[in-house]
């Protein structure tokens, strides 16, 4: 199986919750995802590791009642959505102890919501990125690479240029090429991960 098949078959594997490979497999692909909620949910550096298997345990107790239902629902959202309720019962649990609990205005908590879903989308597409580059990174050349990486560092078509000792067409022609052989893979990922 390709290590980032994390279709129905991954999900079916997961829901008989003594396949130990299948639910290594899991962790892998989603534990760098819910970190990354965790982080822009502002959760403590302390207190991210205890979450994350929080709320992979409430995944993996959840997991057989899970139903997908392509259209209408994403797997990815149900993780974001454990994850938050995870970092959300912290929160309360925290502000319970300081004794700040306050009433929070309807206005304020839809607000609140409409952030959560843009985070979500955030993260989901860099975590997307970032797989689907180490994924093509294997396929492409040293130079394609570096050019790739000083563009994303911000450096000039003609600092790269003197760097790499190739002509501007080249770094142009480069950059396409990554761009698109990218966009495919970040769409794969996104159907076979969602």
């Amino acid at each position: 199986m390709d290590q980032y098949n994390t279709r129905k078959t991954l999900i079916a594997k997961i829901m008989d919750r003594h396949n130990d490979q299948s639910w290594d497999e899991f962790t892998n692909f989603y534990k760098a995802y819910i970190f990354s909620i965790l982080i822009r949910m502002n959760v403590p550096i302390s207190e991210r590791e205890d979450l994350a298997q929080k709320a992979l345990l409430d995944i993996w107790k959840g997991i057989p009642n899970f139903e997908y239902r392509p259209g209408k629902s994403k797997f990815r959202n149900w993780v974001y959505t454990v994850t938050k309720y995870q970092a959300t019962g912290y929160f309360r649990k925290l502000k319970s102890e300081q004794k700040k609990l306050d009433h929070v205005d309807l206005n304020q908590s839809l607000e609140q919501e409409n952030i959560h879903q843009q985070l979500e989308e955030e993260e989901w597409k860099q975590h997307l990125f970032h797989l689907a580059w180490n994924r093509i990174k294997n396929e492409l050349s040293d130079s394609y690479i570096q050019c790739f990486e000083l563009l994303g560092k911000n450096s000039s078509i003609d600092e790269i240029c003197e760097k790499l000792d190739i002509k501007k067409n080249t770094v142009h022609v480069y950059r396409q090429r990554i761009l698109k052989r990218l966009g495919r893979e970040i769409r794969f990922l996104d159907d076979e991960l969602a």
